[in-house]
């Protein structure tokens, strides 16, 4: 089981959940593969209610494939894919984790005066996996989130 950590911006949760479908404008193959797991992130810019916070884990059920059908919000607007490298996905867990919540559990977070260098490009974390310790304290994280809804 390896977990990778991704950032979004807030407008492609929706999609990501409910269509089942995650797309990067790179291919992430040598890195994500079918049967990981993908936890989102989503990014403070333009964010109006989801950012700096972790918003899921989803499953990978497929191989990536190139897509070029409009289907994220800035895709719609432009009239062309921009996130044409795609995979499968389906939710294992949602909710929101404030990063900052779990910043002192957390290990993947090295140098915590730097954690924006850790939430950067995908995969995140220097293109490095998540660590299932981490992956778990996340995972709990976003399970509370709904409890105290």
């Amino acid at each position: 089981m390896t977990y990778w950590l991704v950032p979004i911006q807030e407008d492609m949760w929706d999609i990501i959940r409910d269509k089942g479908i995650y797309g990067y404008k790179e291919n992430l193959a040598e890195y994500i593969k079918e049967g990981d797991y993908i936890i989102i992130y989503v990014s403070k810019y333009y964010a109006k209610r989801y950012g700096g916070k972790i918003v899921g884990i989803v499953k990978v059920l497929s191989g990536w494939y190139e897509d070029h059908t409009p289907i994220y919000p800035e895709e719609t607007v432009r009239n062309r894919g921009i996130y044409i490298f795609r995979v499968k996905v389906e939710p294992v867990v949602t909710g929101e984790c404030d990063m900052k919540k779990i910043l002192d559990k957390i290990r993947f977070i090295e140098d915590k005066g730097q954690i924006a260098k850790y939430l950067r490009n995908a995969p995140a974390n220097l293109k490095r996996p998540i660590p299932e310790y981490d992956a778990k304290i996340i995972e709990e994280c976003l399970k509370e989130s709904i409890l105290n809804i």
